[in-house]
């Protein structure tokens, strides 16, 4: 019988080059989560970089990294398979890298909140959750805005490469989970409370951790497609050689 086509497909991890580069992350998402509790719980290390709810932290930086990297692959994927699936993929990558690195989030919510507020002043009983409001409206517009370059360039792609695109894509739906609705949660609980840091490090953490397995995909299969055109390039060396080295018959 054949094999039932997959929607998801995350085998590569467990190809040597994906396997390597997710162990070797999650180890530095470990050690980043380990050393902000560090931090708050004992006060060392000393330095607010270690801090995972600050801006310009260790882990923001990491995070940026990752972020980059996709970027950096899926253009390579995009080139390699003909496919603008994972263009779409590496233009939202860099969407949100460029919207959380100059903190648009907050600079345009902060403006959009307030004409939030002017228009719907019930929304003022909200609380703590009205400062918000501006802020998820934007991320909500980034958010459409990616979903639906990734929709439209995902219906005109291939089988195999709607799989592996949204095998990646799954771990930023992952990631915005964290970023929105944990975020909205931890807003409830005042700065410095247990609250606070066990959201901290469920929201900044998770971001972290979610994002890990879309850099090892998006790097085993820029991998795995590098080496295929080799191995059709050799195939067809191989053949022509072997062509070239018949000779016809000659008759007796």
């Amino acid at each position: 019988m054949p094999e039932r086509r997959r929607l998801l497909d995350f085998r590569a991890l467990r190809r040597s080059d994906g396997a390597l580069l997710l162990v070797l992350f999650l180890l530095v998402d470990a050690a980043i989560v380990a050393l902000h509790l560090s931090l708050k719980v004992f006060g060392t290390p000393a330095g607010e970089a270690f801090d995972l709810g600050v801006d310009r932290s260790y882990g923001e930086m990491l995070m940026y990294v990752k972020l980059g990297w996709i970027t950096v692959l899926g253009i390579l994927l995009a080139r390699r398979r003909r496919t603008a699936v994972f263009g779409a993929i590496a233009a939202g990558s860099l969407l949100l890298l460029l919207e959380d690195a100059l903190i648009l989030h907050e600079r345009i919510g902060w403006h959009l909140n307030e004409g939030v507020l002017d228009a719907l002043p019930a929304l003022a009983g909200l609380g703590i959750l009205s400062v918000q409001l501006g802020e998820l409206l934007w991320l909500g517009v980034v958010g459409v805005t990616i979903v639906v370059l990734f929709v439209v360039s995902f219906l005109r792609a291939g089988p195999v490469d709607r799989r592996d695109a949204l095998s990646i894509a799954v771990f930023f739906v992952a990631v915005g989970f964290f970023a929105l609705v944990v975020d909205t949660a931890h807003s409830l609980f005042a700065l410095g409370s247990p609250g606070d840091l066990f959201f901290t490090v469920l929201e900044d953490g998770g971001e972290l951790i979610a994002l890990t397995p879309a850099v090892a995909l998006a790097f085993a299969f820029a991998a795995e497609s590098a080496s295929t055109p080799d191995q059709d390039q050799d195939s067809t060396t191989i053949s022509s050689t072997r062509l070239s080295g018949l000779r016809p018959r000659q008759r007796a």
